[in-house]
C-alpha cells in the first residue's frame, strides 16, 4: 500500500488527540460522529484480510461468525458496527469461500 490508510489516519489523530484514552465527556460525541460514518472500502478490505489472516482467532473452529465480524469492524473502525456493516462484510467473506455463520439474524443487504 502506497499511502496511509483511512483508518491509520484515524487511528493516529485519536491516539493524538487522546494520548491517555478518550475522557468521558468526549466519548458520547466521538462516537456519534464515528458512528455515522459507514465503512470505506478499504476499511471492509482491512477487516477481510484481519479476519482471515493466518494466525486469526476467528478462524480456530474455521467458521466466522457475526460477533467475530462485529469486533473486528469495532478493532478496525473504533465504533459499533451496524448491522449493514457486518452483512457487508459477511457477504465479502462468503463470496471469497470463507464460511460464515450467525448472520441470518441480520437484514438483507439492501442495494
Amino acid at each position: 500500500m502506497v499511502g496511509k490508510s483511512l483508518v491509520s489516519s484515524i487511528v493516529d489523530w485519536l491516539r493524538a488527540g487522546y494520548p491517555g484514552g478518550v475522557p468521558g465527556p468526549d466519548r458520547v460525541p466521538l462516537l456519534a460522529l464515528l458512528a455515522t460514518t459507514p465503512l470505506t472500502d478499504d476499511e471492509i478490505r482491512d477487516v477481510v484480510r484481519l479476519l482471515t489472516a493466518e494466525d486469526s482467532p476467528a478462524l480456530a473452529d474455521n467458521v466466522i461468525d457475526r460477533d467475530e465480524i462485529e469486533e473486528f469492524i469495532e478493532g478496525v473502525t473504533h465504533h459499533s458496527a451496524g448491522p449493514e456493516d457486518i452483512r457487508r462484510i459477511a457477504d465479502k467473506l462468503a463470496a471469497a469461500g470463507w464460511a460464515v455463520a450467525d448472520v441470518d439474524r441480520l437484514p438483507p443487504q439492501s442495494e
